[in-house]
């Protein structure tokens, strides 16, 4: 006969699972990053986090933590490029606007506290390029053509709690394309992934 858990959730209590843990994670590495806590604060809540049975158990490991608040990002070009890369916090909405160039949103190195980030587009014979990391997922379904393209090469298997990129808009001539990052030669050669 198995174990039974040591602690009997509320019966009433709904039940979480990875996901939303995943989501409370991503705060907490937001919080020690924008320097809320110390790394024995986040060992001690990483540490409840993983032991939380109900939404109430993860509601108060970060009761005492601001909300993420990075003000929307909005990208416009007319005919240049424009870039997000490196380590910048992820608002739940950015806008991107592009008429003839090119805007380059790179999530790899992001930190992401949401569950859902939405990208409203608008692109005119242009390019918008997102870059997820792998284990997030993209939905482009949300995007109008015209003599456009929508590409989406971001086609793994997510993984539990990963963010999900929503775009919406519209693209006249241009492309919106979302794929994960590539690989370099030395990754290539030795058949990895990129980290």
């Amino acid at each position: 006969m198995g174990k039974l858990p040591d602690r009997i959730a509320d019966p009433v209590a709904p039940r979480i699972g990875h996901a939303e843990r995943e989501i409370v994670i991503r705060r907490l590495q937001l919080a020690l990053h924008e320097g809320q806590l110390d790394l024995t604060e986040l060992d001690r809540r990483l540490a409840t986090t993983y032991a939380a049975v109900t939404a109430q158990d993860l509601a108060a490991v970060t009761a005492d933590l601001p909300e993420p608040a990075a003000a929307p990002v909005e990208l416009r070009t007319k005919s240049g490029t424009r870039t997000k890369t490196g380590h910048w916090t992820v608002p739940a909405q950015l806008t991107a606007v592009c008429n003839s160039g090119t805007i380059k949103i790179d999530f790899t190195e992001a930190l992401c506290a949401h569950a859902e980030v939405r990208i409203d587009a608008e692109v005119g014979s242009g390019t918008l390029l997102l870059i997820v990391p792998r284990g997030w997922r993209a939905d482009l379904d949300q995007v109008r053509t015209g003599s456009g393209s929508v590409v989406d090469r971001v086609t793994a298997p997510p993984a539990p709690g990963a963010p999900l990129i929503r775009v919406r808009g519209k693209v006249g001539s241009g492309t919106v394309k979302a794929r994960y990052p590539h690989r370099s030669f030395l990754q290539w050669l030795l058949r990895r992934q990129p980290d």
